[in-house]
């Protein structure tokens, strides 16, 4: 049986992660960004949808890397049942990218991000992934 506490100390670290993953993408850390994932997991995004590994893959070799990005995050809704091994995240984000290119424009993308978490070997990871662009200016 899980505790309240133990409870609450799943959500917080289930409250991190869209932190983390915004971190990881926005500077270029490819290993912390691989550690949020499930190796046997999915994503559903703007690359289409992947296994974790081509997207990791994809993630890594993007022809905008040279630039820079900032994700500002809403609060995570969390779905979380008590003792559960799975839960749910719903985050919006406003993603901010300056191309490397000085003349480029900067883009503005309204994101969505609905995850699938799972604990696996004691660990929470993000199992499967939709992202979605809700705009792009």
């Amino acid at each position: 049986m899980t505790s309240p506490i133990e409870w609450l100390m799943d959500r917080e670290i289930l409250r991190q992660f869209p932190q983390r993953y915004a971190r990881a993408v926005d500077q270029r850390d490819h290993a912390a960004l691989t550690a949020l994932f499930d190796p046997d997991g999915s994503v559903d995004g703007t690359f289409g949808q992947q296994p974790v590994a081509a997207y990791l893959e994809t993630m890594g070799s993007r022809p905008d890397t040279g630039g820079t990005s900032m994700h500002v995050l809403a609060d995570p809704l969390i779905d979380l049942e008590v003792g559960a091994d799975t839960a749910r995240l719903d985050t919006y984000a406003v993603v901010y990218q300056v191309p490397a290119d000085g003349d480029a424009p900067l883009r503005t993308l309204g994101m969505r991000y609905v995850d699938d978490m799972l604990r696996r070997e004691g660990t929470w990871c993000i199992h499967h992934r939709v992202a979605r662009m809700v705009f792009m200016r």
